[in-house]
């Protein structure tokens, strides 16, 4: 019904063209006025395309669902133009998140600002940008929500490999999809339970429930309030990491569970333990763990009451479609919730951080505290192994005698 717009003007120009006697601007009004008409009537031939239409981009034409449309773009209307805009910006930014990625492997996923006394963890990237979290001064907890298969797993282990990967931390790994999920940092933590194990969780909950306690001793002991002064007075301690994958599955695993992971989330912060959880639903999980939890990350595919129980209006943030990439909403500390992309089974080749002698073994991620505070026998030298007899530790070792006897 637009062309009735279109009417004042051409009886504007009858009736000036007539009165003055130029017929000629009379009959300029009238052909106006048809080819306008005609071309509206041309573009209502086509339907009301869904904004989530698929947009088909070739050098010839252009296409929407299954219609060609007009060659000349001026025949177009204002929605044909905005749903080639969108799939011009989506093929952009595929190619943005191509390039985020190439650069960050490259790199092993180190990114700068990973200092001492920090968490730094490359997450993924949006559309114009890449997103880094630090979780001790975004945090300094982080909990992860989405449903069954939309990457809450994948974002676990894309974080531990970026957190390892920039500074030295203490890892505590709770698996309650049968250690399937992050049995690949198993070596790396400083023990690993599952559900399938009973007395792995209650072990480890333990020792999570005394490593609170001689931190909170340590503190006082040495007048300080928190990790950040007890560092600054010259004290060395590591900060510990602790993922549970199946939060409300772990809170249900026992009384001694759900004491020890509300300690966590509660204590933590001034006492450098930080809590990573994953879980399907907040169904489970009490308000005032969810206050303490300040770091989010909700898969696009959530429940939008989740969303809106972390503060997240799911009706603002329109989910970008990357092959490769899960989509999701991040929100922390000083910032607006965000859409963003992170890659999908990516597996980065483990860090080498320094050149190890023939003789010299990698120690597992285990400070020296712990395995004193915890160790149920004698205190012993971390002496390194005999290097493996194998082809290539006997040609290391060949190398280095060669080595030494031509320094003498």
């Amino acid at each position: 019904m637009q062309w009735i717009w279109y009417l004042p003007s051409m009886l504007i120009g009858l009736s000036f063209g007539f009165s003055s006697g130029y017929w000629q601007l009379a009959l300029m009004s009238v052909v106006m006025v048809l080819v306008l008409i005609g071309t509206q009537a041309y573009k209502n031939r086509y339907p009301q395309f869904d904004e989530n239409s698929v947009v088909h981009v070739s050098r010839a034409s252009v296409a929407i669902g299954n219609r060609v449309l007009p060659r000349f773009s001026f025949l177009w209307k204002a929605q044909w133009h905005q749903l080639l805009l969108a799939q011009l910006s989506r093929s952009s930014s595929g190619e943005h998140f191509t390039k985020a990625l190439e650069r960050i492997t490259q790199q092993h996923f180190r990114v700068s600002g990973g200092g001492q006394g920090e968490l730094v963890s490359w997450i993924g990237a949006s559309e114009n940008r890449e997103l880094v979290l630090n979780l001790v001064s975004e945090g300094p907890h982080l909990i992860v929500v989405g449903p069954t298969g939309s990457g809450k797993s994948e974002f676990l282990r894309l974080l531990i490999t970026s957190l390892r990967a920039n500074q030295e931390f203490d890892l505590a790994l709770f698996d309650f999809k049968g250690g399937a999920a992050l049995q690949e940092f198993a070596e790396e933590a400083i023990g690993i339970a599952t559900d399938l194990d009973p007395e792995s969780q209650q072990s480890l909950f333990a020792l999570l429930a005394n490593e609170l306690s001689n931190r909170e001793q340590l503190f006082a002991n040495a007048k300080c309030s928190s990790i950040e002064t007890y560092v600054a007075s010259g004290g060395e301690l590591s900060r510990l990491v602790v993922v549970v994958d199946e939060f409300v599955a772990a809170l249900a695993s026992g009384p001694n569970a759900l004491a020890t992971i509300e300690d966590i989330a509660a204590r933590g912060r001034s006492l450098g333990v930080h809590l990573v959880a994953a879980t399907q639903s907040l169904t489970g999980v009490t308000r005032s763990m969810i206050t303490n939890l300040r770091a989010r990350v909700v898969m696009s595919s959530s429940d939008p009451i989740d969303m809106v129980q972390l503060g997240i209006n799911p009706s603002k943030h329109k989910p970008t479609t990357v092959p490769g990439w899960a989509s999701a909403i991040i929100t922390r500390s000083n910032y607006e919730a965000e859409s963003f992309n992170f890659p999908l089974g990516v597996k980065p080749e483990p860090l080498k951080a320094d050149l190890l002698s023939a003789s010299e073994q990698p120690q597992q991620a285990r400070s020296l505290a712990l395995r004193q505070m915890y160790s149920s026998q004698e205190q012993e030298l971390d002496l390194p192994k005999e290097p493996a007899s194998n082809p290539d530790s006997q040609l290391l070792s060949r190398m280095a005698r060669l080595h030494s006897s031509t320094r003498r």
